[in-house]
């Protein structure tokens, strides 16, 4: 009789079971593999960032631009209905009175905007956070002086600071019609310009009206006390090393 010997073949499932010298199982990845994906995701971060900022800063320029136009236009319409201007806008606008808030008048009683847009570059000025939370265009110049309506304005800008925090006080909202001393300054306006650099400094601005007023040293546009008064002068208004007079500025 012939006896054979069996042999018992390992199953599939015993089989994962077994190590063996040259298939360890992998466990995951290497401290210095991970400091390696990191390193190179901090690269990719330094290189993408300063390129999303300048985006950012790109975006709340035009933005700025527009809805500045968009003021200017609803301005001119305010003028056509009532032949004056709204009076001056400070730019923390919910704390100031009527007087101090011109743009509301563009919403009530008559919508010519819907709302006051809000300066895309407030909270960049060098005021403090308080002061510019939730700020407005500002606008200022030269007033009427005369009834129905003494603060509105004949001639008048409209502006934002920009990105830089040095260029609010090159433009305040009074005597915004003039080059003058002050402590701010003076009103030697310097528009801004991208190719200066993304957060160069310069105003953002459109100045409207009439233009006869532009330069002239007066508080109010009284034309009776411009061609009496001696004292009077015709300082003109520097914008970019430009001299205007008697003329509105281009917009910047």
């Amino acid at each position: 009789m012939i006896f054979r010997k069996s042999v018992h073949l390992p199953s599939k499932h015993h089989s994962s079971l077994v190590r063996t010298p040259n298939h360890r199982p992998r466990m995951g990845f290497t401290l210095i593999e991970l400091l390696i994906v990191i390193a190179i995701i901090l690269i990719l971060i330094a290189i993408a960032l300063p390129n999303f900022l300048e985006a950012q800063v790109r975006s709340r320029v035009a933005r700025a631009r527009a809805e500045i136009r968009t003021l200017t236009t609803a301005m001119e319409a305010y003028y056509l209905d009532w032949n004056y201007y709204p009076t001056r806008t400070q730019g923390n606008i919910d704390f100031r009175n009527r007087v101090e808030a011109g743009h509301n008048w563009l919403t009530t009683p008559i919508a010519y905007i819907e709302s006051v847009p809000r300066d895309p570059f407030a909270g960049t000025t060098i005021y403090g956070a308080s002061d510019n939370d939730n700020r407005t265009y500002e606008s200022g110049g030269i007033e009427t002086g005369t009834f129905p309506c003494l603060s509105c304005m004949v001639t008048w800008v409209i502006y934002s600071s920009g990105p830089s925090q040095n260029s609010e006080p090159e433009l305040r909202a009074t005597n915004a019609h003039v080059t003058t001393e002050s402590a701010y300054g003076g009103n030697h306006v310097k528009t801004y310009s991208a190719t200066n650099g993304t957060r160069s400094p310069g105003v953002i601005h459109k100045y409207g009206g009439d233009g006869f007023w532009i330069g002239i040293s007066l508080p109010t546009a009284n034309r009776r006390t411009y061609n009496l008064d001696p004292q009077v002068l015709d300082y003109g208004l520097l914008i970019d090393s430009n001299f205007y007079l008697h003329t509105l500025p281009p917009p910047g």
